[in-house]
């Protein structure tokens, strides 16, 4: 089962996004796991578990050449729609997800 990683500043509100995520995913059997972390804990876990794709949520798009210098040429990168995170809209993002990892 493959990753997809959702970041953002502190963890909490990506947690409820990847919970539907993760949800949706099981139930039309995707075949992905989704993780939503604090960008403070991404280094480590990245290490252990190589997603297929990393998301960035809207509030902390600023992250995003952070993560794609470090990690772009390995795994694609990408900024979450803010309209779609804030309405938690779990089918589109992870569609956009897997568009991206091809």
């Amino acid at each position: 089962m493959s990753e997809i990683l959702l970041v953002d500043a502190a963890g909490m509100s990506i947690s409820m996004l990847s919970n539907k995520m993760d949800q949706y995913s099981a139930a039309h059997d995707l075949g992905y796991h989704v993780e939503g972390i604090a960008d403070a804990a991404t280094e480590e876990h990245i290490a252990h578990v190589k997603p297929a794709i990393i998301m960035i949520a809207p509030q902390v798009s600023y992250l995003f050449d952070k993560y794609n210098d470090k990690y772009g040429a390995d795994i694609p990168v990408v900024n979450i729609e803010m309209m779609a995170y804030g309405t938690m809209n779990a089918e589109k993002i992870i569609g956009s997800a897997i568009e991206k990892i091809g």
